[in-house]
């Protein structure tokens, strides 16, 4: 049986905890034992929880300050050299700690820094393998490469950049970002041309529920074409106050821990507007439905939207105030011309990625497959 860790960043659920729960899904599957760790709760748990509330309430109310900061830290040429020793002297010691204690035969990571942190220690642990599991559509200057055994590529783009960067290509496979297996199921139950109104729109800010998503719903005005459901995370107060609005076309969700629940209303959808956030996409992928963007976030969501846009993999909406959101979606579902090119990019971007299934793409870098490289990846 292998033992496997998966390193997530921060304790506040989001993409990087999304995608591995998803990979530890897949690796139950198999019998193979594996375990998710924050670095820094494992660490300093009573920091982390102060940070991961000063982060939320950093990219909610100064959103440009952080912006400018994740352009100068993150952002950029990767630099085979540099070395932030900042994380090195807070995490290092730690990270060669846990590894020793837990002697893993592989490692996930879903955030950049564990896998900077494992591409330090690597030569320490030259049996141990390392894997890279991008979680936005843009890989930021911090992630390790040099001595990281394996990268799993949310796009053909950033495999381009990842090649020209040094990384060999075998060690590459493109599997998109990893979408729970609950996401790909079909619900047998969902009609979508028998329902009514004729649309049903998913909206979300994230788990959180932060971002622009207050600004969205006072924007809202149904006419009966369209019903709305607020997915609204954690955030109680917008789960109020769409509750308060007692509209019969607007109904909110508190925080769907469920997948099968979640994937009943995907299932149950016609598309949803969201943030740019890599998962989300991701699952709307999956899912064939189109993804409308109304804010991103900044860091990087700014940076997946650039990277959607130019892949014309999303819609943008305008501000709701020069052109009504429904007005924008009805337009959108109503032109045959808009849904046939959203569909053509979609089965274009599915098609880039890798033959092979997820699970099987993991039972063969577990198991030193010989037969690693001859399948398209």
């Amino acid at each position: 049986m292998t033992t496997a860790l998966i390193f997530p960043f921060l304790s506040i659920s989001t993409g990087h905890h999304h995608v591995a729960d998803s990979l530890q899904a897949e690796l139950s599957l198999k019998a193979h034992h594996s375990e998710t760790i924050d670095i820094f709760s494992h660490t300093y748990r009573r920091l982390e929880k102060v940070s991961s509330a000063a982060y939320l309430k950093w990219i909610q109310y100064f959103p440009k300050v952080y912006s400018s900061v994740y352009h100068i830290l993150a952002c950029g040429s990767h630099e085979t050299y540099r070395r932030h020793l900042m994380y090195e002297l807070i995490f290092l010691k730690s990270m060669k700690q846990m590894i020793e204690d837990k002697q893993p035969d592989i490692v996930f990571c879903t955030h950049a820094l564990p896998s900077y942190l494992l591409n330090k220690l690597k030569g320490q642990f030259p049996n141990m393998k390392v894997v890279n599991v991008y979680t936005d559509f843009f890989v930021n200057r911090i992630w390790g490469r040099e001595h990281i055994d394996y990268h799993f590529a949310p796009i053909k783009d950033i495999k381009e950049q990842l090649l020209s960067e040094g990384v060999d290509e075998e060690k590459i496979f493109l599997t998109g970002i990893p979408v729970h297996r609950a996401y790909k199921a079909q619900d047998q139950t969902a009609h979508h041309s028998e329902k009514k109104p004729f649309y049903n729109m998913l909206i979300t800010g994230g788990s959180m529920g932060v971002g622009g998503i207050f600004k969205l719903v006072r924007e809202l005005s149904p006419k009966g074409d369209v019903a709305y459901h607020i997915l609204c995370g954690k955030n109680r107060k917008l789960y109020r106050y769409v509750n308060s609005l007692n509209h019969p076309l607007i109904q909110a969700f508190p925080y769907i821990e469920s997948k099968s629940e979640m994937n009943r209303l995907y299932e149950r959808a016609s598309g949803m507007i969201t943030k740019p956030g890599g998962v989300t996409i991701s699952e709307c992928i999956e899912k064939q439905l189109p993804a409308f963007i109304y804010h991103a976030l900044p860091g990087q969501e700014e940076m997946n939207m650039n990277l959607l846009k130019k892949r014309n993999l999303v819609i943008e909406l305008k501000d709701g105030n020069k052109q009504p959101i429904e007005e924008q979606l009805l337009s959108f579902f109503r032109s045959k011309e808009s849904l046939t090119r959203f569909q053509a990019n979609v089965s274009q971007y599915l098609q880039e990625k890798s033959d092979l299934d997820i699970s099987e793409i993991l039972e063969r870098i577990i198991h030193n497959r010989p037969d690693l490289g001859n399948a398209h990846v």
